[in-house]
């Protein structure tokens, strides 16, 4: 046994020593290391200094065995060696050797593991410090050194360079070559050595300026005024000057032991522009100077002149009512209080800038008064309102994100609100769901969401641009008004060249959104009855009517409900009065489409692709003197050629179509205005023609596949289902809107709607505008528009008989009722067999038999009944 213990006890003791031993080697290689590369920098230090070109070298030639070097013939052969290569530079060797020795003596008491990769790292910087600097001596001779201070690699590499770049680049280079090698090499940072320098900088121009201060304190003794004569017994006392040296301890004398310094989040007031926070002026704490410069004038004494005692005074009093402004708010708010776990609340900024609005008079200009500009002034409409913050405060917004996150906990959804974004109108939270769960099971909770948050509607906003995370927009408790004028003041507004710019209003953010027509080129807007869209209609035709003249845009208006568009009956931009007659308006758009082609026509004569380019080609030939004649111009047959001439062409206007009420023309007119507002919606942009359709019924009959198609842009407020939401925007959320302007805005070319808040016009706005144009011009019809004669003749031009109920004048309806007279039978079928005609072409055949009153309309069945007598026989 005791063998056995032995046995065991020997591996414990020889593990031990080996230990013991491995200690003691490495702190041997450690000092021995040190020693050694002290040695050898001392040596290369000592041969390098006491260099002579005389001592036999490496490359010299020669029986001399005299050597002056005080490292020997050996330091003589190196020094040799070193010098030629590397020139002065090879004092850098020793330098390096001495810092490898410093660096082991200040780690002697950690590991000697070496790190190869940093090893290999540094080593690379100190060789291209090798390679900068031998040639930039090679280049320059700095410090009164010779030519060849770089040695031969210097001389090398530098003319090398020099051939490839010039003297600068290879200078600019190698320069940096050399601070980027430095940083590699050595560690150091060259922005913590800017900074260095700039607070010893600093330090000194304040001590500098401490300096004169005190100087000039100790030589200028300024005189105290005499005290009044009337209070003679109560001298004016200079106020007592506490430094914050003195008064931290009394600070700390104040807040009792147990407390700890809050560190909470910046009040809502301390986050507005300009907030500055005050020291509470008292015992302990100092008056703050910045304040003293703010102060008015008291007792007739200027800023200047400002009196310590008043100063003092006022002081006091003012840091009073700020010492309170914390307590009595938190008191106000009833809000819970938020839990640990912050959220990142950052409210959506609006654009600070001054609007034309704002800098008027809030006055109403009356009608006489600028009536010389061309255009009217944004003045007539009534100024914006002053927006208050009526959003939820921030402890209700982290109490609100609590809540979310205990809502959808509810229905099975984990998530987790990571940013809050406070709008004017709307809040959005914007949530990061777990992994795994489907968004479409966050849309389909939408309603429950709103009656467990106890609002009006929640929407879910499935993709947000450039994030990834799904956007939860709740109402505000008040929501704000935006004016038109608030919008047609910004700046995008006024810095848009296009006539054709409208205001829609203020997007969830509070910022005004403009868009342009011309890039549409045709808007769809959709929305119930009393959901803001002849309001935001309004607001559209307004905004053009206040940034373009009559030369630049002229209307084409279709009022079917006679009280929406014909208040603007008389501005002298409209080619026609204000369309009230459903067959009126088919012949207006007949004439759009007839005018379409002959623009067309104009552009393709003279070379150019849109109207822009065609009114640029107009004005340069007017400002050269040589204006263009028209080319599609016929001379009058019964007319001599000497009694007229060619007319000259001149700049063509933009045409917008606004019809109110879309769907109750597709009910009157019926199918035929399909085709005319497809071709328009195809072909007209490049011609300067533009579409803007309303409709408060937004179903698969009146907003048709054809025109959806060819009107990309889409607009819809309230609307009463998710079908109808997706008949307009081809996805739901229209339906969770919150109405009165609320509104989804579809851009062209992106399938993400934009949330917008409408700007709000009142009926009064828009007569002070009407009037106001009124005043300035009458209108120029043109007849053709609603007699549509113009296309009649036009190829391609569908008229009222082809394609629509109209059919009399086919050649063939007076057979066609023959036909069926005589065989007191009428289906389409069997006029499209005898007739050997299409089935289209039969069909209206049998429409306008029908509205002529020779047959009866179709029954339940289909069946029709023959109702005139059969044709006389001879």
């Amino acid at each position: 046994m005791a063998e056995s213990a032995k046995a065991k006890k020997a591996p414990q003791e020889l593990t031990e020593k080996q230990l013991r031993f491995r200690r003691l080697a490495a702190q041997g290689a450690r000092e021995g290391a040190v020693i050694a590369l002290i040695s050898l920098a001392i040596y290369l230090a000592m041969a390098l200094v006491t260099f002579s070109p005389s001592d036999p070298g490496w490359a010299s030639i020669g029986h001399d065995t005299r050597v002056d070097n005080y490292a020997g013939r050996t330091g003589a052969w190196l020094a040799s060696l070193f010098m030629d290569f590397f020139g002065q530079v090879a004092y850098l060797f020793p330098l390096m050797i001495a810092g490898y020795a410093l660096m082991l003596i200040r780690r002697r008491n950690e590991s000697l593991d070496l790190h190869w990769p940093l090893f290999l790292m540094r080593f690379g910087g100190f060789i291209l410090i090798l390679l900068s600097a031998t040639s930039l001596l090679s280049l320059y001779s700095v410090f009164g050194l010779g030519v060849s201070s770089g040695g031969v690699l210097g001389t090398a590499v530098a003319d090398a360079m020099v051939r490839f770049f010039n003297l600068p680049a290879t200078t600019l280079l190698l320069i940096a070559i050399f601070l980027f090698a430095l940083t590699v090499t050595t560690g150091l940072s060259w922005f913590w050595l800017m900074d260095q320098v700039g607070g010893l900088t600093l330090k000194t121009g304040q001590a500098i300026r401490k300096l004169f201060a005190g100087k000039g304190k100790a030589d200028k003794t300024p005189a105290r005024p005499e005290p009044a004569p009337a209070r003679p017994s109560t001298p004016a006392k200079e106020p007592p000057v506490v430094s914050d040296r003195v008064a931290e301890p009394e600070r700390k004398k104040t807040r009792s032991s147990s407390e700890k310094p809050r560190r909470d989040k910046p009040r809502w007031w301390q986050r507005i522009p300009g907030f500055r926070p005050r020291k509470a002026v008292g015992p302990g704490s100092a008056p703050d100077d910045s304040f003293a410069r703010k102060e008015p004038a008291l007792g007739g004494f200027s800023a200047g002149d400002d009196p310590e005692p008043a100063r003092l005074e006022s002081f006091s009093s003012r840091d009073d009512t700020v010492a309170d402004v914390e307590p009595r708010l938190s008191a106000a708010k009833g809000s819970p209080q938020p839990a640990s776990r912050s959220v990142k609340i950052s409210p959506f900024k609006k654009d600070e800038q001054p609007t034309k609005a704002k800098e008027k008079d809030n006055r109403q200009p009356s009608l006489l008064e600028d009536i010389e500009s061309p255009i009217p002034p944004i003045s007539l409409l009534d100024p914006p309102e002053e927006h208050k913050e009526k959003g939820y405060s921030e402890e209700s917004l982290e109490h609100m994100s609590r809540l979310l996150e205990e809502k959808l906990a509810d229905f099975g959804v984990s998530v987790e609100v990571v940013e809050v974004n406070p709008g004017p109108v709307i809040t959005r939270f914007e949530i990061k769901p777990a992994p795994g769960v489907k968004v479409s099971k966050i849309s389909n909770l939408a309603k429950d969401l709103a009656r467990s948050l106890a609002v009006l509607s929640v929407r879910v906003v499935e993709v947000i641009p450039g994030k990834s995370v799904v956007g939860i927009e709740i109402p505000n408790e008040e929501r704000e008004i935006v004016r038109l004028s608030e919008v047609l003041g910004a700046r995008v507004f006024e810095e848009s060249s296009s006539p054709l710019t409208l205001a829609l209003g203020n997007d969830i953010g509070g910022n005004p959104m403009v868009a342009n027509l011309a890039k549409m080129p045709h808007l769809l807007v959709a929305g119930t009855t009393g959901s803001g869209k002849s309001v935001g209609v309004n607001a559209m035709l307004l905004s053009m009517l206040l940034k373009a003249g009559p030369d630049d845009v002229r209307f084409i208006m279709v009022d079917p409900k006679m009280l929406e568009l014909s208040i603007y009956d008389g501005i002298p931009h409209l080619l026609a009065p204000v369309v009230t007659d459903m067959k009126e308006a088919a012949n207006a758009l007949r004439w759009c489409v007839a005018e379409m082609e002959r623009r067309y026509r104009l552009m393709a004569s003279l070379g150019v692709r849109n109207i822009a380019g065609y009114n640029r080609k107009i004005k340069d030939a007017m400002a050269a003197g040589e204006p263009i004649l028209d080319p599609l111009w016929k001379p009058d047959e019964y007319l001599a050629n000497d009694e007229q001439e060619r007319p000259e062409l001149e700049t063509l206007p933009f045409i917008v179509v606004v019809i109110d009420e879309f769907a109750d023309m597709m009910m009157i007119v019926g199918k035929k205005v399909e085709e005319l507002i497809a071709r328009i919606a195809q072909k007209a942009r490049a011609a300067g023609i533009h579409l803007i359709l309303a409709t408060q019924r937004p179903s698969v009959d009146v907003i048709t596949g054809l025109i959806k198609a060819n009107i990309p842009t889409r607009m819809s407020f309230q609307v009463s289902s998710k079908i109808d939401s997706r008949t307009v925007l081809d996805q739901g959320g229209a339906e969770q809107l919150l109405g009165h302007g609320d509104m989804l805005y579809l851009p062209p070319g992106s399938g993400l709607p934009v949330r917008v808040h409408g700007a709000f016009v009142d009926d009064d706005e828009v007569h002070r505008v009407v009037s106001a144009w009124k005043a300035r011009g009458e209108p120029v019809y043109v007849d053709d528009v609603l007699s549509g004669a113009e296309g009649e003749s036009l190829p391609g031009v569908p008229s009222l008989a082809e394609g629509g109920g109209d059919s009399e004048g086919d050649a063939l309806y007076d057979e066609a009722v023959a036909f069926v007279t005589e065989g007191r039978r009428v289906s389409i079928s069997s006029v499209q067999r005898k007739f050997k005609i299409g089935y289209n072409r039969a069909a209206n055949l049998v429409d306008a038999m029908e509205a002529s009153g020779v047959v009866s309309a179709a029954g339940h069945n289909g069946a029709r009944e023959v109702l005139a007598p059969p044709p006389p026989r001879d």
